[in-house]
């Protein structure tokens, strides 16, 4: 099991575009608590041109 500290999880998460079909680093990233107690990183897509949103749950 892994444990995630906020200094991990800050140094770089890689996420799945849906508007641009890419996979790379999410840009302005922020740690969310979800209601199930669980933590997700949402922030936007780093390719040049791309304004689509990236969510990934981390732990």
């Amino acid at each position: 099991m892994w444990i995630w500290t906020e200094m991990n999880i800050m140094s770089g998460v890689d996420g799945y575009c849906l508007k641009c079909k890419t996979y790379g680093p999410i840009k302005d990233g922020q740690l969310i608590k979800m209601k199930n107690g669980r933590t997700r990183m949402a922030g936007t897509c780093s390719q040049a041109g791309c304004t689509g949103k990236i969510s990934k749950i981390v732990s």
